[in-house]
């Protein structure tokens, strides 16, 4: 069993706190060479599915056709459960206007969860930041 299905299967979401270490967990050793969207399924209990699907080279602005492609898309998951999203880039760590942009663009596809981005600081090492703008970084439990 990979590191990354061992996560997979031992980890439950119940606050943004755990979807920001399950995000962590997963990152580890990627690279952050171009921009991708990952996708997880959570189902009712919290616990993701096997599979973290990749969306590879987003391009650095969202595109109305780009999210309502993501929009019906989305709509053939509902009955899967419940999409997180995570947004990787290279480039520095610090949250940028592309950034923003594609969380507040995404937003209504996730809405009990927060868009995540993943960025490496200048040691090398993976940073997870809610993008929601929540102080509390917890949105999960607000509803």
């Amino acid at each position: 069993m990979t590191s990354r299905e061992q996560v997979l299967q031992t980890t439950t979401i119940t606050t943004t706190q755990d979807l920001r270490r399950l995000w962590a967990s997963l990152m580890g050793a990627e690279s952050f060479g171009r921009r991708t969207l990952w996708l997880v399924i959570l189902d009712d209990d919290g616990r993701p599915s096997p599979v973290v699907m990749p969306i590879d080279d987003l391009p650095a602005a969202p595109t109305d056709a780009e999210v309502d492609s993501f929009g019906h898309f989305f709509d053939h998951l509902v009955e899967y459960g419940t999409p997180v999203l995570l947004l990787s880039r290279s480039g520095p760590a610090t949250v940028q206007e592309a950034d923003r942009q594609w969380a507040l663009a995404l937003a209504f596809l996730t809405p009990r969860w927060p868009v995540h981005l993943a960025a490496e600081n200048a040691f090398g090492q993976c940073v997870i930041t809610d993008l929601s703008g929540d102080p509390d970084g917890d949105r999960a439990n607000a509803s």
